[in-house]
């Protein structure tokens, strides 16, 4: 998540960029050359270079943009997602946003070293704006830490600059900013800003 522009009354926030179009368009074109060129030195490249162009195709597909543009004069939230498939478009009432939550969890990857299969622990952060209603409307995609393992023990960084850019968000709408941490992590679950 990046704040474009903020003044007094108006916020523009973007998250996603074109690193998904152009990491897809890499694999599409990376399989199709892995398949062509090495088909002769072995039967399976051709499925090689496929599954990768299919892989490729996907992320093109899916690969989304948010952007979130907030205008205290009219009261306004517009919320778009783009993607190549679609788009979503709306607006909403600042007045009926409740609070905007960071949600921290855990995740495990399974990830092989030495030849031991190890579950990894990763932090998964996402941004969310809470409506009054109880619907939900995601600021950012989610992101996930870097790890980094020396011997026994893994340390991870943290999602702090997105975590106080929701804060920002939270206060700039004047509303309460909650962050929603996953069990066994700091000394509280809840903290409020």
């Amino acid at each position: 998540m990046k704040i474009e522009r903020q003044t007094t009354d108006e916020l523009i926030l973007t998250e996603g960029s074109t690193a998904g179009l152009i990491v897809g368009a890499a694999l599409v074109v990376g399989g199709a050359v892995v398949g062509y060129l090495l088909r002769q030195q072995s039967p399976y490249a051709v499925w090689i270079g496929l599954a990768l162009s299919v892989i490729g195709i996907g992320i093109i597909l899916f690969a989304s943009s948010i952007t979130v543009r907030a205008d205290k004069k009219a009261g306004q939230l517009h919320y778009e997602k783009k993607r190549i498939v679609g788009a979503k478009n709306s607006s909403y009432a600042i007045g009926d946003v409740f609070r905007i939550e960071t949600r921290k969890q855990w995740r495990v990857d399974n990830t092989s070293q030495d030849n031991q299969n190890m579950q990894q622990p990763q932090l998964v952060a996402q941004s969310v704006i809470v409506f009054k209603n109880g619907s939900e409307l995601a600021l950012d995609h989610q992101k996930t830490s870097s790890t980094t393992t020396v011997g026994g023990v893994a340390l991870m960084s943290g999602q702090g600059a997105e975590t106080a850019l929701a804060a920002q968000v939270a206060q700039f709408l004047g509303v309460p900013f909650q962050e929603i941490m996953p069990p066994n992590m700091s000394s509280g679950m809840n903290v409020q800003f």
